[in-house]
């Protein structure tokens, strides 16, 4: 009988699909959670801060930025150019140039869509750490040149990706609250371009574009800024 069951059931056929729980809302969870923190003290506040604190490094960069923590932010902006950095250098001995592959592009741009992320602040001006993200975004390509330069890389899909966040970087630079800081990174940008300018793909053109909005911009800002003092 039971197996008789078992080979006219549904999940027997392959057909069979469990009933999955209904995710609860998330307005209605939010509204739980705020009427739990209505009533803790502030000792019992504190402490549910502090383990979300522990919990997750992501937590630790949002409190960072929250309270204005530059060295926070710092050492986080830096934990994520390490990262950037080992995909294209070898951490073991001498730690030259990764002959074998294992540069994740994919993962580098993934770095640098969440360092955007866990430093979005709503207090913070533009809405999230813009210079960090410039910065690491100008990090890859950098790195990514050198790697280049180095070894060589003999297909489209290295510069493709550098030249997509160079446009991006680009992008964040004309941002109302990334105009101030188009001339801190130009001689960066002017540096990188001209390691690129021989290397082929298009990807010495993505770089002179990307030198052209920076001096374009940080030319804006300062003529702005000169006006405003008078």
């Amino acid at each position: 009988m039971l197996k008789a069951y078992a080979e006219s059931s549904p999940a027997a056929s392959g057909n069979y699909h469990p009933p999955m729980p209904k995710p609860t809302p998330e307005p209605k969870l939010w509204k739980n959670i705020a009427a739990m923190l209505d009533e803790m003290d502030d000792r019992s506040l504190r402490g549910l801060v502090h383990d979300l604190y522990k919990l997750a490094p992501e937590n630790r960069a949002f409190l960072a930025a929250w309270i204005g923590d530059e060295d926070a932010s710092v050492e986080l902006l830096d934990g994520y150019k390490a990262k950037i950095t080992a995909q294209f250098v070898s951490r073991g001995r001498g730690g030259g140039p990764r002959l074998n592959g294992g540069c994740d592009l994919a993962l580098c741009r993934r770095l640098i869509k969440e360092y955007r992320r866990v430093t979005t602040v709503p207090e913070m001006l533009g809405g999230f750490d813009i210079r960090g993200t410039i910065d690491l975004g100008l990090h890859y390509v950098e790195v990514g040149t050198n790697y280049v330069n180095e070894i060589g890389w003999d297909e489209e899909r290295p510069y493709n990706s550098m030249g997509a966040v160079a446009a991006e970087t680009s992008k964040l630079c004309r941002d109302k609250s990334g105009q101030k800081w188009a001339g801190v990174f130009l001689p960066r940008v002017r540096a990188v371009a001209k390691a690129a300018r021989d290397i082929g793909y298009g990807f010495g053109d993505d770089l002179a574009d990307m030198v052209a909005v920076f001096e374009e911009t940080a030319a804006a800002f300062e003529a702005k800024r000169s006006n405003r003092s008078w």
